[in-house]
């Protein structure tokens, strides 16, 4: 242990510190839930005092507004630290703040498979697991009751276990990472896309022992797959028999999905989730099973209608997910200088994570490695529901751990070099984001002036 903390100084320095900025910035600015925190916040205490998955205690369940929330894992989180420590929130600010300092660990791991093959892979780990830890959206985002931080250690998890998986190919990894990819999508479900990229890599493996002969191998990746599915399906089962038992209908993620893609999506709207007059009412008045079965069918509709528009929806969604200039911190409890001086350093943190991130990408896939072709496919599959349904800032989080990881080897790799500023690569993706941002701007300058008024 001595010998470990001798080597890891720099490691365990970064995951402290990454857990002490979340612990402190909780406790100062104790953030009290509203909105999607707040129905959390009470979905988890009914839970805990045993009134089931509900936001509103003795509300017909049929029109309670629960299962129009993301869900269920991080409800069910908050009801089991209420239930050993009351209904309070230092304890769940305690929690998520050892999330965040593990996840920069995790990212730190991770990248160090990635780029096994390079002597200076934990330095590259280092930088990463920096980035990610330091960055000013996941410490605060971490300080309010809210899925993020769970949802983004789980992802972490994830990642690491299958790129864990992708060296050792041990039958307790990939059933820990079945594990783990169930629980990351009942946190939230577009990591989900993630489990094709997996099949494919153990469909890929068995089709490479099936070419040679039917070996002891090729029989122990089938056992592999089927045990992956068989634990997945186990871990969705008793949500989505509960979900059909209640409102008849097939619903392993609860309605908030379904809701998403025709509030993204409608005649004049603007690919933000921002719900029209006649959205809200019809949600307010019908059941969720209803509400479910119309948001799909006006996005059909839509489809069918206004083809073009949906492209241009695609196109927004697209480039404010990659905007630089869309940073967190427009939230209720900060304003003045105080909230100003988070919103630049939000800023600074996203053209740093972008610029270097893709950076790091282009870089990385000259070298022609294996892994790193599978980390890009976890970066290509993490927007696409988004951009497809809403977005907004927070909704991006899940792609800064994959970010992180391609930035700290492109970092890594300007700082040897001595004239790194002159870098052909860094230039081009400045020359890039900056174009979008700047392309966001003018597309959205009247928010942008209304939000941006109050510091001027």
């Amino acid at each position: 242990m001595k010998n470990y903390l001798e080597k890891n100084k720099i490691l365990i320095a970064i995951v402290l510190i990454s857990f002490f900025l979340s612990f402190f910035y909780s406790f100062y600015f104790r953030i009290k839930p509203q909105v999607d925190a707040q129905a959390y916040d009470s979905i988890g205490w009914n839970i805990a005092q045993g009134h089931g998955y509900r936001q509103t205690s003795g509300s017909d369940i049929l029109r309670d507004g629960a299962i129009t929330r993301v869900g269920p894992l991080y409800e069910y989180f908050l009801a089991g630290i209420y239930k050993v420590f009351g209904h309070h929130y230092e304890p769940v600010w305690i929690a998520q703040a050892i999330m965040h300092g593990l996840s920069a660990w995790l990212i730190y791991l991770t990248a160090i498979l990635v780029f096994s093959n390079f002597e200076t892979r934990k330095k590259i780990g280092l930088w990463a697991a920096a980035i990610f830890g330091f960055y000013p959206d996941m410490i605060e985002i971490s300080a309010m009751v809210l899925t993020e931080t769970l949802y983004m250690f789980l992802t972490c998890l994830l990642i690491y276990f299958f790129f864990s998986y992708f060296y050792k190919r041990k039958l307790w990894l990939v059933a820990v990472l079945a594990l783990t990819s169930g629980l990351a999508a009942l946190a939230r479900p577009p990591v989900l896309l993630f489990v094709p990229i997996i099949l494919f890599f153990l469909y890929k493996n068995w089709k490479t022992e099936k070419k040679e002969v039917i070996t002891t191998n090729h029989k122990r990746l089938l056992w592999h797959a089927a045990l992956f599915l068989l634990i997945l399906i186990a871990v969705f089962a008793p949500w989505t028999i509960r979900n059909y038992a209640i409102f008849g209908e097939f619903m392993p993620f609860g309605a908030a999905g379904a809701f998403n893609f025709w509030i993204g999506n409608y005649h004049g709207g603007n690919g933000e989730q921002e719900p029209t007059k006649e959205q809200t009412f019809f949600a307010a008045a019908h059941t969720f099973k209803e509400l479910q079965d119309e948001s799909l069918r006006q996005f059909k509709l839509f489809l069918q209608k206004y083809p073009a528009e949906f492209v241009k929806l695609t196109f927004l969604r697209v480039n404010k997910y990659f905007s630089i200039i869309r940073p967190m911190g427009f939230w209720f409890y900060q304003k003045g200088h105080g909230q100003f001086l988070f919103l630049i350093s939000s800023a600074v943190a996203s053209i740093i994570l972008f610029i270097t991130g893709f950076g790091g990408l282009i870089k990385s896939i000259k070298l022609k490695k294996e892994p790193i072709y599978y980390l890009l496919l976890f970066l290509i599959a993490t927007p696409l529901f988004v951009f497809v349904t809403v977005v907004e800032t927070r909704y991006r989080f899940q792609i800064y751990p994959i970010l992180a990881i391609f930035a700290g080897f492109f970092i890594f790799h300007l700082l040897e070099k001595q004239k790194f500023w002159l870098d052909k690569i860094l230039w081009t993706m400045i020359a890039i984001f900056f174009a979008n941002g700047l392309i966001d701007l003018m597309l959205s300058w009247d928010r942008f002036r209304e939000r941006l008024g109050r510091f001027l």
